[in-house]
């Protein structure tokens, strides 16, 4: 006579595979976890690769980050078209995909407008290439935005950088993983270095803001950030890389006015890091 399992040893073999699961499904997602921010950093690195031919065929310097509408387009909307850094380096990466993060998704079209959610306006519509969630450093690596110092700014002059007139190049963020609030697979494809520096740490954006569009990239990045950098190699980087401002108790801010920020930023020597908007190394 076949002997049956009793309902005891039913409910043990039960508890034990729960507990199994409640073990290794963890160590899966983190698995997942670790396996896309792999893939986002060889991203970052392909990206770096894609700047540096570009450099090379514009006589060393570096590329610049805006785009406008061709002239004499009937559709002037500079949004809609692809003449941005990621339009400039797309024939030497060929691929739309590598342009975004893989810990947090990509856009499903690339030929389609995207609609700005926080600015609905027809006119905040947005070509795939506006709003990649890789973003480069615009002030600090693609170009030399501003006259000035850090605590008075002056106006925006627009010429690419000698990339290698940069000033410890290897440590010269170029490129990084951005997030635009709650927006879901995307973001903007550039960022101010004299802004994203200066975050607050222990809030995230809740609609667009120049100052979170980096450190908000912790939510995916909570124990290091990954970066492409000026020199062509791909690396992490950490939060000690920011000058932090706390709101809501979560801890002392580092700097909470321009000249204790500019302070910061000069004496643990970030402006090679980030690159300062008015020197052109």
């Amino acid at each position: 006579m076949r002997k049956a399992f009793t309902l005891i040893e039913l409910l043990v073999v039960i508890a034990i595979i729960a507990i199994l699961a409640a073990i290794l499904f963890p160590v899966f997602a983190q698995a997942k976890a670790a396996a896309k921010q792999t893939a986002s950093l060889s991203g970052l690195k392909q990206v770096s690769l894609g700047l540096q031919m570009y450099a090379t065929d514009n006589d060393d310097m570096s590329v610049m980050h805006y785009g406008w509408a061709p002239p004499g387009a009937a559709d002037q909307d500079q949004y809609h078209y692809n003449d941005t850094w990621v339009g400039a380096t797309f024939p030497y990466i060929k691929n739309n995909s590598i342009y975004f993060d893989k810990d947090f998704g990509e856009i499903s079209n690339y030929n389609t407008l995207y609609q700005d959610p926080y600015y609905t306006s027809n006119f905040y519509t947005y070509a795939w290439s506006w709003i990649t969630t890789f973003s480069i450093n615009a002030d600090g690596y693609s170009e030399q935005t501003y006259t000035g110092s850090c605590t008075n700014l002056g106006n925006a002059i627009d010429q690419p950088r000698s990339l290698s007139g940069i000033d410890s190049i290897a440590d010269r963020l170029a490129v990084t993983p951005t997030r635009y609030a709650a927006i879901p697979n995307y973001s903007w494809m550039y960022f101010l270095s004299y802004n994203a520096s200066w975050p607050v740490a222990d809030a995230y954006a809740t609609t667009w803001n120049w100052n979170q569009l980096v450190f908000d990239a912790r939510k995916q990045y909570p124990a290091k950030f990954i970066g492409a950098f000026a020199d062509g190699h791909a690396g992490r980087f950490g939060s000690e890389k920011f000058v932090k401002e706390y709101v809501n108790g979560g801890g002392t801010s580092e700097a909470t006015t321009t000249a204790q920020y500019c302070q910061q930023m000069q004496q643990r020597n970030l402006w090679q890091f980030w690159g300062a908007p008015w020197s052109s190394d």
